[in-house]
């Protein structure tokens, strides 16, 4: 046995006897022994922190032993003798190298069982398409896990020991960087698959109108590169010319490798069908034509199907956040007793837990448009904070502080996406327009470039697109190509359609035929988008009753129950009845908050489901506007109303 084996067997066995002395001294070490109690606490503290430790080294030298490598068998003295000494090299070492990776290469048990779950993961890096090395990245999640095994078990004995038996689950913590690899790569794989199902359509008509004019989709995946308008189109992009450049392959073997193992369908059956009609022989132009029709009605298919899933979204989450609001109204009036404890638990996890459930439904059904919308959340704190601090010192209800502050914050940055996306609107509205007006300019003669130069001086759209086709033209008169020109907008339809041109114009092409074919696919992508987001504005609408039967109901009940307090309750003494008849004003304003909170939650679900995005607060403005109002107001009717209806009695 060797001398390094014997070390480690020593080893094992002093940590395993450490930790049977710590453990007895931990938990059947009798008080009696020590002086005071609180010298017992830190010793029986501090050998707990021991105890963890030593558990933690014997665990790992027992993978370290179990995991090893056989050593070798050296060969007889007479045939190492006989051999040729090799020449000695000079070892090159790089200047710098991850301590994790260095650690784990450096100890054959850890060493293995990193190779083990790179061996494991290999496949998921290559359906994820990202150029990592799948033993660095098991090197170092397992070099994570070992050092969460020193910090976790020491904090789980020592938790179980002074709090509860049940904290030892903590000491599970290190199985969460040996999972993470696979469960990450998995994410990652599908995210590549989401990604495409916007891009592949408008790829596919951009390299069917470039087949045309006899390019190939292998240079036309070429042509996508450091474009950043298709994003996973531009990695797998990459991934072929990677495999071209240094693998040698032919490009159409680097197609045919990437669609295989490729995980959307769509791309997979676009890359196979391509390769499997160059090698026969076939029409390849053809073959993309059909492609993009089959990709375009699939992409009409799924804006149809997501506005009628919005219709089902908004039920549910108006059911959920009012319905379900009031029942818990209804039961903390009627047991008051229990009420804040209850209330406080929905405020602080049965409304925010269905919020985040339902907007992550909402973000993984709906179609994405990659649009660029943003705003200044420093400027929103700041303004949110300062009418925080102005509502507190003028001694509002905390209810109304929340309120205001939340609704400054979200109209200061609702105010700059809310001009964002009718830029946006503006853009795509007037779009398809622009590319009919390009392709009869060329039917009558002129190319794509001084056709866009004579728009400029003759036609007339909106302001947003003229004051961007004057950009476009004016850098074409200074002589720049089409390709290099800067395109600002944020619309993402607009980017693509002004690449899909300067990519025509590049080709040589620029034939009508082409510009026809790009303005009929911008003109029914706008129709699709603009049919889809019609038939949701109802359902925005009538969140805006939300936060009006919230603040309306609970201003009604509390008017009932002060009235029957005044009629019934005051001859009672005990008994259910007096406990309903007096309402803590914690319950009041909590009740308060709700409403609030409702509002706030059924305004940013309506508005990631019909804007598709989260980030046009200005509805949560006029959500927050309504329920303060209606808490001010409501008061006031229901104590008419039940004036009226008392009076009538």
């Amino acid at each position: 046995m060797k001398h390094g084996r014997l070390v480690l067997y020593v080893d094992f066995f002093i940590a395993v006897i450490a930790s049977f002395i710590l453990a007895f001294v931990v938990f059947q070490l009798p008080a009696s022994l020590f002086p005071s109690p609180i010298e017992e606490l830190y010793a029986k503290l501090f050998s707990s922190f021991l105890l963890g430790i030593s558990m933690s080294l014997a665990i790992f030298i027992a993978l370290d032993i179990a995991l090893a490598l056989p050593a070798e068998k050296k060969p007889p003295i007479e045939k190492r003798l006989a051999r040729p000494v090799a020449p000695v090299r000079p070892r090159i070492r790089p200047m710098a190298e991850e301590l994790s990776l260095r650690f784990i290469s450096k100890r054959k048990g850890l060493r293995r069982l990193a190779e083990r779950i790179s061996l494991s993961i290999s496949g998921d890096v290559l359906q994820a398409g990202e150029a990592i090395s799948p033993y660095r990245f098991a090197a170092k999640c397992l070099f994570y896990a070992f050092l969460i095994i020193f910090a976790s078990a020491p904090l789980g004995v020592a938790l179980a020991l002074l709090a509860h038996p049940a904290f030892l689950a903590i000491m599970v913590a290190p199985v969460a960087p040996l999972v993470y690899p696979k469960l990450r790569l998995r994410s990652m794989v599908g995210d590549r698959r989401r990604s495409l199902e916007e891009e592949i359509p408008f790829f596919t008509v951009f390299a069917s109108i470039l087949q045309s004019v006899g390019i190939s989709l292998y240079n036309s995946m070429l042509a996508v590169i450091g474009s950043r308008i298709f994003k996973q189109i531009e990695k797998d992009a990459m991934m072929v010319k990677r495999d071209v450049d240094f693998f040698f392959k032919s490009p159409v073997e680097a197609l045919d490798d990437v669609g295989r193992r490729h995980p959307n369908e769509k791309m997979r059956t676009l890359l196979l069908g391509y390769t499997s009609e160059w090698r026969s022989g076939g029409d390849v132009s053809a073959y993309l034509d059909a492609k993009a029709d089959d990709y375009l009605r699939d992409m009409e298919f799924r804006w149809r199907h997501y506005a009628n899933r919005a219709v089902d979204i908004g039920e549910t989450t108006i059911s959920l956040l009012l319905i379900f609001p009031v029942t818990i109204l209804m039961i903390a009036f009627v047991f008051p007793g229990q009420a804040l404890t209850m209330m406080s638990l929905v405020l602080t996890l049965i409304v925010p837990l269905i919020t985040v459930t339902i907007f992550g439904y909402i973000h993984n059904v709906q179609p994405k448009t990659h649009n660029i919308v943003s705003g200044d959340w420093r400027l929103a704190v700041a303004a949110g904070a300062a009418s925080f601090t102005a509502a507190f010192l003028v001694n509002a209800p905390i209810w109304l502080c929340m309120a205001v502050s939340l609704a400054a914050a979200t109209a200061i940055y609702g105010a700059a996406t809310v001009l964002q996306m009718r830029e946006i609107g503006m853009m795509e509205k007037v779009l398809p327009q622009f590319l009919r007006d390009v392709t009869e300019y060329r039917k009558m003669g002129y190319d794509v470039v001084k056709a866009i130069i004579r728009i400029s001086e003759e036609n007339a759209y909106n302001p947003v697109f003229d004051s961007l086709v004057k950009s476009v033209a004016r850098q074409l008169s200074l002589g720049m190509r089409m390709a290099e020109v800067e395109v600002s907008t944020r619309s993402w339809l607009t980017r693509v359609c002004f690449f899909l041109l300067a990519q025509v114009v590049e080709s040589g092409g620029g034939t009508a035929k082409c510009l026809e074919t790009l303005t009929n696919f911008a003109n029914q992508v706008a129709r699709i988008r603009r049919e889809a987001r019609a038939s949701m504005r109802l359902y925005q609408f009538l969140s805006l009753f939300t936060p009006l039967a919230l603040s309306f109901i609970s201003a009604l009940m509390f008017t009932i129950i002060t009235s029957f307090s005044a009629t019934i309750a005051p001859g009672v003494e005990a008994g259910v009845l007096s406990e309903i008849a007096q309402i803590p004003e914690a319950l009041v304003q909590q009740c308060y908050m709700l409403t609030v909170a409702s509002s706030i939650c059924i305004a940013m679900l309506s508005a990631k489901t019909i804007d598709l995005t989260a980030k046009n607060t200005l509805w949560m403005t006029v959500n927050l506007a309504i329920a303060s109002g209606g808490i001010a107001f409501s008061s006031q009717i229901a104590s008419f109303l039940m004036g009226v209806i008392i009076g009538s009695i």
